[in-house]
């Protein structure tokens, strides 16, 4: 169940974007928001005593006034969405955001913010901190999106793990207002498609009144790309998947499909860890 919408607010041109899309969530939900304002602090300030210097007073003044100008936006922006909202803002130091918000978010539902690796803010740190430490699911969007919150055609890449499996069962409540769910697996092995893994997942999902069809992609490089095509095969307004399964390092170095999924998929990624 969905009923309360986390959003993370930078001041920039996409937190209309990511409001817009909580809002209509949050009407389809009967859901409230909660946007949380980050306002990133001179990192000077973090390592002396600004009492004795007009320098750094005038900083912190600068920065509180940018912040104030920031929440009076957001306050109408929030306002006319036409859902419950509170607006909570953050001063922080540069190394305290993503812990930080991913201690605010655990009390939500859902986290709504911008495809990490394609954000134009460049929070990236922020938002994996989010995914791998709040234990919520996000939903990341990409930059700049235009396209109106639709759950029409959902696109699930599933493998046998654990992430995949919570990342299906914090989706259910999307999952059963959808048209269409297409489960796609992308075998590392020789696995056919019609392999008992393949057949939980569509007897768990239909046990929940939703009827998948369950395929598998081939032909493609890897993971990511396979699911990316997929989904554009499909026109899926939403892509599920669990986050990183195996160490963060070797995402790294491998690339992964996680890491493919946050850099370059059209359409929004619901993603749990």
């Amino acid at each position: 169940m969905i009923k309360n919408i986390a959003v993370h607010l930078t001041g920039s041109s996409e937190d209309g974007v990511r409001l817009t899309y909580a809002g209509e969530l949050a009407e389809l939900f009967n859901a409230s928001i909660t946007g949380l304002q980050v306002n990133v602090m001179p990192g000077i300030l973090s390592i002396t005593d600004p009492s004795g210097s007009a320098f750094l007073q005038e900083l912190i003044e600068t920065s509180n006034k940018k912040a104030d100008l920031a929440s009076g936006r957001l306050k109408e922006q929030l306002a006319r969405l036409g859902a419950l909202t509170d607006l909570r803002r953050l001063d922080l130091f540069s190394e305290q955001v993503g812990l930080t918000l991913a201690s605010e978010v655990r009390l939500s539902d859902l986290f709504v913010g911008t495809r990490p690796y394609g954000d134009p803010a460049k929070t990236e740190a922020i938002e994996e901190a989010v995914l791998l430490r709040s234990g919520r699911p996000c939903i990341f969007l990409p930059p700049e999106m235009q396209k109106p919150a639709n759950f029409d055609t959902i696109l699930i890449g599933w493998k046998n793990t654990r992430e995949a499996a919570r990342a299906v069962a914090d989706a259910l409540p999307l999952l059963q207002g959808a048209g269409r769910v297409d489960v796609i697996t992308v075998p590392e092995t020789a696995v056919p498609p019609d392999s008992e893994p393949a057949l939980d997942i569509g007897r768990y999902l239909s046990r929940h009144g939703i009827n998948a069809e369950i395929r598998t992609a081939a032909g493609a490089p890897d993971s990511g790309t396979a699911l990316l095509r997929e989904a554009r095969a499909s026109a899926a307004d939403l892509i599920v998947i669990g986050g990183y399964g195996h160490s963060r390092l070797r995402e790294w170095v491998l690339g992964g499909a996680t890491r493919e999924l946050l850099s370059n998929a059209p359409v929004p990624v619901f993603i749990s860890h």
